[in-house]
């Protein structure tokens, strides 16, 4: 059939809905409060280690007892996640613009921050690659659910609460294939209760290498919690204020400060892409 007539415009009729990730899975988004937002969130916790066993004896003497340095001092810095357009100023007011740029930043938030807290970019810490205080785990030739088995055998060893897996999208659906995967109450967690975000991780190695052909990194962690500004307090630029004369366009901003911390340990193992 022939077109009479041009495309009318009518309202976006897609939802942002978020995909399943690190943000499933942590405690969060909470509010970053202002005072932090120039310099992070520290808070201390006792959750660390384990605690250890004693054998009852009889007498009037106190067997030795070891004591762990508690409470533990959980630090995180702060990194801007930002999304910018560049527009024409014909037919387009500073609520449309505002409208379209947060569009933006909150369909797009959750993918760069999983890749930003994977490589600790931007100041960001504590995180997976290039952090001095991951530990690796021997990787194992068995594929993707051994993997999973190392890393949970190390972390629980010292750690009792249920851990965080970091798994980039390259892995999972070889987890999900392979087993390690079952579905709670909206997230999956392995056989051992661990949490498991999917997500745009980079999985490069501990010190920030691209992982070997064939392989990528995967980690496990205490749990994860997000602090951010909230929506009412985006920083969002006008358009008016950067108007380019010489190209007649202008550019709108829209940026939110973001702190991601870590409880107590980060384990990574490389795991083999094979099927099997």
């Amino acid at each position: 059939m022939a077109v009479f007539t041009g495309p009318v415009f009518v309202p976006n009729p897609v939802p942002i809905v978020d995909r399943y990730g690190l943000f499933t899975v942590a405690t969060g988004p909470l509010t970053l409060p202002v005072e932090a937002r120039g310099g992070g969130v520290q808070y201390e916790t006792g959750v660390c280690g384990l605690p250890a066993g004693l054998e009852v004896e009889c007498g009037p003497s106190d067997p030795e007892k070891e004591f762990a340095e508690t409470p533990n001092v959980i630090v995180g810095t702060p990194f801007i996640v930002y999304a910018g357009m560049t527009c024409g100023l014909v037919g387009l007011d500073d609520t449309r613009a505002r409208t379209f740029v947060m569009e933006k930043l909150k369909a797009g938030e959750q993918a760069i921050v999983e890749n930003i807290f994977s490589q600790q970019l931007f100041g960001q810490s504590p995180g997976l690659s290039n952090n001095p205080d991951a530990f690796t785990v021997a990787a194992t030739t068995e594929g993707v659910t051994a993997s999973v088995a190392a890393l949970e055998e190390a972390f629980y060893d010292t750690y009792g609460l249920a851990g965080t897996l970091h798994v980039p999208h390259l892995l999972g659906a070889r987890l999900q294939q392979g087993g390690a995967l079952r579905w709670d109450n909206g997230r999956w967690r392995t056989a051992a209760g661990t949490l498991v975000s999917i997500g745009n991780y980079a999985g490069f190695d501990p010190v920030g290498a691209a992982p070997a052909a064939g392989t990528s990194w995967m980690y496990i962690t205490g749990q994860v919690t997000i602090w951010r500004t909230p929506d009412s307090e985006v920083h969002i630029s006008r358009l008016s204020s950067s108007f380019n004369r010489t190209t007649n366009q202008a550019f709108m901003l829209a940026e939110r400060e973001y702190v991601i911390t870590i409880d107590c340990t980060v384990l990574g193992t490389a795991v083999t892409l094979d099927p099997a």
